[in-house]
């Protein structure tokens, strides 16, 4: 039934990029309601659009064409394409876009995809997506820059993905849980499943202060907005001079040495210079071999000097320091997490709770594997933490074997998984993968250098789309394998062990 609009009915020209057709001009059309103010736009509609506070209502079907941007549209088959690029090859949003420009698109040299479309396509789609799972609809702020319509709503996002906010958080499958059933009958099956965890080492610009998790206005800052005077200290920790001649130490002749020192190691001419005075001073170390007199070296002093305020600075700007994933064996990511100062025991445990919550008994695993699980179960007893006990935590294979001592009597009585039977069979062959995470983190590891300059939130944001992409595909290999990959109900996982 056609819609009746008491109103008026405009177009414009525009660009509609497709998978199999390439670019095709078109003409979009709005419609304008006089009697309730409502302009009809094809992704949404917008209610008294002239006010500053007017706000975006989508459409709860996705359309079959992105509005990337008022005059660039993106056909909905478009975007799986773009999300595996993403997902699957780390390419940024260049790289697609060029890749589409020069092999799909008919008419490159007039109309071109931008890089910044798109992000925009990418991320409406997204959230589009995550609307759709959770049936409520999509609204945005209609006027400012596209960037800044987004953040709040993926800041949101983000927070209901941390912990337990993966579509796949409860998943299992036969790769990952056995179902071991008892002598007796009478007794009810046991399930026994596990998870691996593991960090990898990317981030994002994050304030220059220790502990502080407060996010930066700019991923280009060094400081957020609570310690942004902090700008025009010097910036040699402990040195509370203020800045001069528009540089970011004091005037004391070291501390400005060493601003100017790491200004010019960016620099080729710096690289070459230093890679000539390393071979003087090996051909004057072989000399003084021959001759066993040793001379003094000025420039040894000064590197250490150098060396010493390195640990001390904040010249350059910071970022986190790991993402910590938890994999179930199987492959799939169930779980994601930031850690800003290390990969330390004390945030090991924090993930846990948040990953696998008292609330829900039976979402814990039987056992999780770590490379320094021992460390962490001596952190769990001294601080008397009992929220894991149902979880028996074991180091990898791989770790047990190169990296953890014979000698070491803790950590071989109580982390080695060759003590637990459940963890291996009558063939003595391992039940689980547990080396799933460090198979998971050389994929997951080629997205620094595409969110190494991202925000807090699009980098959050983006990671954790691509760990659902990753998922998808995950579960559609499980399931072509016969490993009848499945989500329990949350009903199930309340229940008590």
């Amino acid at each position: 039934m056609p819609l009746k609009v008491n109103g008026n009915a405009t177009g414009f020209r525009a660009h509609l990029f497709t998978l199999r057709r390439g670019v095709l001009p078109v003409r979009v059309f709005t419609l304008y309601c006089k009697a309730c103010k409502t302009t009809y736009r094809s992704n949404y509609c917008v209610t008294q659009a002239e006010a500053k506070t007017s706000i975006r209502q989508y459409y709860r079907e996705i359309p079959s064409a992105i509005e990337a941007s008022e005059y660039c549209y993106v056909d909905r088959s478009l975007l799986p394409l773009i999300r595996a690029q993403m997902a699957f090859a780390q390419y940024v949003s260049a790289s697609v876009a060029r890749i589409y420009n020069r092999g799909i698109s008919n008419c490159p040299e007039r109309a071109s995809l931008a890089s910044e479309n798109i992000w925009n396509a990418f991320y409406i789609h997204a959230l589009m997506l995550d609307v759709e799972r959770r049936q409520v609809p999509l609204q945005l702020p209609h006027h400012g820059p596209q960037t800044d319509r987004f953040r709040d709503v993926m800041a949101a996002r983000n927070i209901r993905m941390a912990g337990t906010g993966q579509p796949q958080w409860a998943h299992t499958c036969d790769e990952c849980e056995r179902i071991v059933r008892p002598a007796d009958p009478s007794q009810p099956a046991i399930r026994i499943n596990a998870c691996v965890m593991d960090g990898v080492t990317i981030g994002h610009p994050r304030c220059n202060v220790d502990r502080c998790v407060a996010r930066l206005a700019s991923p280009r800052d060094r400081f957020c907005e609570e310690h942004s005077d902090q700008e025009r200290q010097c910036a040699i920790r402990g040195c509370n001079n203020a800045t001069t001649d528009g540089m970011r130490t004091c005037s004391i002749a070291a501390h400005r040495s060493f601003e100017n020192e790491r200004r010019e190691r960016g620099k080729a001419l710096f690289r070459l210079r230093r890679r000539h005075e390393r071979t003087m001073e090996a051909g004057q170390r072989n000399a003084e071999a021959v001759s066993k007199k040793p001379r003094q070296n000025p420039r040894k002093a000064r590197a250490e000097t150098l060396n010493n305020l390195t640990k001390k600075a904040a010249i350059s700007r910071r970022w986190t320091h790991n993402e910590q994933l938890m994999v179930r064996t199987c492959g799939v990511v169930i779980s994601r997490a930031t850690f800003y100062e290390a990969e330390s025991m004390s945030n090991c445990v924090r993930f846990l709770v948040s990953t696998f919550p008292p609330h829900l008994p039976r979402a814990h695993p039987s056992f999780c594997f770590f490379d320094s699980a021992c460390l962490l179960l001596k952190h769990i007893l001294a601080n008397n933490e009992t929220r894991l006990d149902n979880i028996g935590l074991v180091v990898d294979v791989f770790h047990a074997i190169n990296k953890h001592k014979d000698s070491d009597a803790f950590c071989q009585l109580n982390c080695n998984p060759a003590t637990f039977p459940e963890l291996f069979n009558e063939k003595n062959e391992w039940w689980y993968n547990s080396s799933a995470c460090e198979q998971t983190n050389g994929w997951f590891g080629f997205f620094l250098p595409v969110v190494r300059e991202m925000g807090e939130v699009n980098y959050n944001f983006f990671l954790d789309e691509m760990i659902l992409i990753h998922n998808e595909w995950k579960v559609d290999v499980l399931r072509a394998r016969g490993a009848r990959p499945r989500i329990v109900p949350m009903s199930e996982l309340a229940l008590p062990r």
